[in-house]
């Protein structure tokens, strides 16, 4: 299956109190994203480590919220992993954002925001939806509802349009593609599937073996 991006919405990232609106927008070309991220005062690459710990690694990706599903990705979706700061002015590397991005096409399909040096507070999350909503509006999603369950990803809040959904999860706030979620749960549903055929051709096999097995008892 082709998994098609979605179209460019207008999505910033703005951390309370902070005088530079540099952040993502889903569905925007990577170097765009770059261009204001990657400003003086304001953002930089994450540096991959040379010899990294393999246990504190390993303890990095079970944190992520987004570990359990990135393997569903379409095959060409790459990571990039951002640091921004949250002091006005000042390239802060205690206080600020961890900011994974996973690009497709080129393309943001789906960006995670991690407060660091502080607790990511209610006014941060509202204020990063409501920069996200462009002109539709967010709508809260109850955790047992259909719309819920139906969320490969996992969804608190939905815009009106259909477009964008976010999460927010130990610390971490998700915004992602509605097809992007699509396609995993897609992916998902196609695994169960084949579980399901498997399940069925052990039954089957055992049943017809199951005469000579048995035999001579």
């Amino acid at each position: 299956m082709r998994f098609t991006p979605p179209l460019p919405l207008v999505c910033v990232l703005i951390s309370l109190g902070a005088s530079i609106p540099a952040s993502a927008r889903v569905g925007e070309p990577q170097e765009e994203f770059e261009r204001r991220l990657l400003q003086p005062f304001v953002g930089k690459f994450v540096p991959r480590e040379k010899n990294p710990d393999p246990l504190k690694e390993e303890e990095l990706l079970r944190q992520q919220p987004f570990n359990d599903v990135r393997i569903y990705f379409p095959a060409d979706t790459r990571e990039r992993k951002y640091w921004k700061s949250a002091v006005p002015n000042v390239l802060s590397n205690e206080n600020g954002w961890r900011v994974h991005v996973f690009f497709h096409e080129n393309r943001s399909v789906l960006e995670a925001y991690q407060r660091v040096g502080d607790v990511l507070s209610e006014f941060e999350i509202q204020n990063i939806l409501r920069a996200n909503q462009g002109s539709s509006e967010w709508r809260r999603i109850e955790p047992d509802s259909l719309e819920a369950r139906a969320s490969a990803i996992g969804c608190d809040y939905e815009l009106a349009d259909g477009s964008l959904r976010a999460r927010v999860t130990a610390g971490w706030l998700l915004v992602y593609s509605v097809k992007l979620d699509a396609h995993v749960k897609e992916q998902l549903q196609g695994l169960e599937e084949q579980k399901v055929r498997q399940q069925k051709e052990r039954l089957r096999n055992q049943q017809i073996s199951a005469p000579g097995s048995t035999s001579g008892f």
